[in-house]
């Protein structure tokens, strides 16, 4: 642990289940040690998007409390994940003059290009939440990641916005709001989950990020270490569950359960004679396992067809390293060879691996990507301006103040 440090708290939420984790921030942004975390059941949102105040309110407020009695810190501000098909990206691009006598770029040269690529015409209905640089281009030389001290007559900048559905983020924060948690910034859980689970090869090369989630699959593609593509599709492991409950006439408690326990995604390994008793069902029922693994092989295909839609969108160079699945819903059996089949390319399970230390646990597995990576997203930010608090003495603190103003300037 550094000498000085800031402690900052997280919020993901989900449609499923709403995760609160507090950690200590290193002084350089580079380590993080988780002190608190939380989990509730979540019941009142639909595909990432509110349906009702009152009941995601209550599960932002039981893991937030959690949190808070393991941690001995008390929150009052959070950074939020967001996701949801309102969630949109395109790309935009703009260039100026650079401004200064000797050309040399400096920092608001850079400044003034981005808001070039933030000027473009967002509907009412929607905010820009993040503006992304993906590359600038120095008199016609392209592909420069850092321009900052070069000497040029003209800057230009492509660059990644991300825009959501404005009543979404609303009602969104008044839910966090109705906890007594006051927003720091919105993150995408695309953004978020890609922060602990891409190495920098594939950031690199190209690479397809999915964050299979309880009913919606947040995709970024990142080419030449940044976000070329996202999308947000409005299906997820959910889905499954209710195809094998329907499919085999049972309860959505009892699919979720042969789901997790002897689902499977690749029709090849299972055995015809597999049969298995349903749980919680009078009488002891029992199902072939072939007919589970169909159930669920036929949703999973319809989902990577889905995503094998937004790839071919993105053009041939965002499989160059291949696509790695995350979130609760990667970790179905036999999801890599169903994947590689129907997208053509290498694809890995991935869970948050990085500088994390404190009280994991549970807490480190495909579906805690979002969650540990907002710790990650903050802690970058942080380490890029060099800030730090000093240490708290003890138990008993406050998560007071925040990092809203920073976080805003470095994200656009």
């Amino acid at each position: 642990m550094d000498e000085r440090y800031a402690t900052i708290a997280v919020i993901d939420i989900g449609t499923s289940k709403v995760s609160c984790g507090i950690a200590h921030i290193g002084g350089d942004g580079g380590s993080i040690t988780v002190v608190g975390k939380g989990t509730a059941v979540n019941t009142g949102m639909r595909k990432g998007v509110v349906t009702d105040i009152e009941k995601t309110g209550a599960a932002i407020k039981a893991a937030v409390d959690a949190a808070e009695r393991l941690s001995g810190y008390h929150i009052e501000h959070a950074t939020i994940s967001v996701s949801g098909s309102h969630v949109e990206g395109q790309n935009s691009s703009g260039q100026v003059a650079v401004s200064n006598p000797d050309r040399e770029i400096r920092d608001d040269d850079v400044d003034r290009v981005l808001e070039v690529c933030r000027a473009v015409q967002v509907p009412g209905s929607r905010m820009l939440l993040h503006v992304l640089p993906s590359s600038y281009i120095v008199d016609g030389q392209e592909g420069i990641q850092q321009p900052r001290g070069m000497v040029a007559f003209r800057l230009e900048a492509r660059a990644h916005l991300i825009t959501a559905g404005a009543t979404a983020i609303q009602n969104l924060e008044k839910c966090v709001q109705a906890a007594g948690i006051a927003v720091d910034e919105f993150v995408p859980s695309f953004l978020a989950a890609s922060e602990l689970t891409l190495t920098d090869t594939e950031r690199e090369l190209g690479t397809v990020l999915v964050d299979i989630g309880a009913e919606t699959c947040d995709i970024a593609i990142f080419h030449n270490n940044a976000v070329v593509h996202s999308a947000v599709l409005p299906i997820g492991a959910a889905f499954v569950t209710r195809d094998v409950a329907i499919g085999l006439k049972t309860s959505i408690a009892a699919a979720e359960e042969l789901k997790i326990n002897y689902g499977t995604c690749d029709l090849r390994t299972v055995s015809v004679s597999e049969q298995y008793t349903v749980p919680n069902e009078p009488g002891g029922r029992r199902i072939e396992r072939i007919e589970l693994a169909r159930i669920i092989e036929s949703r999973m295909s319809e989902t990577f067809e889905l995503i094998a839609g937004v790839i071919a969108v993105a053009g041939p160079e965002a499989t160059s390293a291949g696509v790695v699945l995350t979130g609760g819903g990667s970790q179905l059996d036999g999801i890599t060879t169903l994947a590689r089949d129907i997208l053509k390319a290498p694809v890995r399970v991935a869970a948050p691996d990085g500088p994390l230390l404190g009280i994991l646990d549970d807490f480190q597995g495909p579906s805690s990507a979002a969650t540990l990576g907002l710790f990650s997203w903050v802690a970058r930010s942080m380490g890029e301006v060099g800030i730090a608090e000093e240490p708290q003495a003890g138990l008993g603190g406050r998560i007071t103040g925040g990092f809203k103003s920073l976080l805003s300037r470095l994200r656009g």
